[in-house]
């Protein structure tokens, strides 16, 4: 068997170990393409926030201003979707969505943007019809 073998076989089991297609299968996920920053959505099951009240999670990201017909009624651009996961090595298709109209929330998400320090482990808690973050 010459080098040339040897090396071939190398290449192919890197390929394989990080699960890059050697030709392209016609597949998405071939073409590697980047997440559009400006179209932002996420594609999870929707919880509410009244239903994770006392619940400790990982805060995962979040998008502001996102038009619904609560804000319509309310005047005001839009609410924040948060994504979380119950536990921080949870699967994409096990998170989590939820809308709230919290400024407290909103603060603390923006500040931990801000430090780059997402995910987050976080516990929801209400008083009245105020909700946030400890």
């Amino acid at each position: 068997m010459g080098q040339g073998s040897n090396n071939d076989s190398i290449k192919i089991m890197i390929e394989e170990m990080n699960n890059i297609p050697k030709e392209d299968d016609g597949t998405l996920a071939f073409l590697n393409i980047p997440r559009d920053e400006n179209s932002r959505s996420f594609n999870c099951d929707e919880t509410t926030q009244s239903k994770l009240v006392n619940t400790t999670f990982w805060v995962v990201d979040f998008i502001e201003e996102v038009p619904t017909r609560f804000s319509k009624s309310k005047g005001t651009k839009g609410q924040t979707l948060v994504k979380i996961k119950m536990t921080k090595d949870a699967l994409e298709s096990d998170a989590k969505k939820f809308f709230t109209g919290s400024t407290d929330i909103l603060y603390v998400l923006k500040k931990i943007k801000e430090l780059n320090k997402f995910p987050r482990k976080v516990t929801l808690r209400s008083n009245g019809n105020r909700y946030y973050f400890e």
